[in-house]
């Protein structure tokens, strides 16, 4: 792992967060065409939003050598579109909701109707402000979720999947 990586499980250790982490390798395109294997490392938890609800979520960290790396932080299985015909005005008001209440996160829609959360950043071997993001984070949704509820066409009950 990297020093970046290794901060950030250290300090995730220091603040009593358990994640389970594991290394991935995805392609990337460079500018000229060629394609290499860029090193990641995923953390993974679950954070209870409320009593009756739970999400998974992970932090997901390039791993080099490079003294700046992108990050993406997420939240996952938040809800799901249930009515399709009604994703127009489902987007429009998650638009809203992105540009007006969610600060430096955004509620995504995936292909599979899952409503997540995510950010995405750059960061050095400091990595404390990535993890108060990550600490804030479920903050925000705790906040949003009434605001979630009340669009029509979702549904975040809590799915056992």
């Amino acid at each position: 792992m990297s020093t970046i990586t290794d901060n950030f499980q250290h300090l995730a250790e220091e603040k009593k967060i358990q994640f389970k982490s594991k290394e991935i390798e995805a392609p990337v395109r460079k500018k000229d065409g060629e394609e290499v294997k860029q090193q990641q490392i995923v953390f993974q938890t679950a954070l209870r939003i409320n009593k009756d609800k739970a999400v998974a979520c992970g932090v997901i960290i390039h791993d080099t050598d490079a003294q700046r790396v992108n990050y993406q932080i997420t939240y996952n299985k938040i809800g799901y579109v249930t009515d399709r015909n009604k994703l127009p005005e489902i987007v429009t008001q998650m638009n809203e909701i992105n540009a007006m209440r969610s600060g430096y996160y955004r509620f995504v829609i995936s292909g599979d109707g899952e409503i997540i959360m995510r950010h995405l950043g750059i960061t050095g071997d400091d990595v404390k402000p990535m993890m108060d993001v990550f600490v804030f984070g479920g903050r925000i949704l705790n906040a949003l979720l009434p605001e979630l509820e009340k669009i029509e066409g979702l549904d975040l009950t809590q799915r056992k999947n």
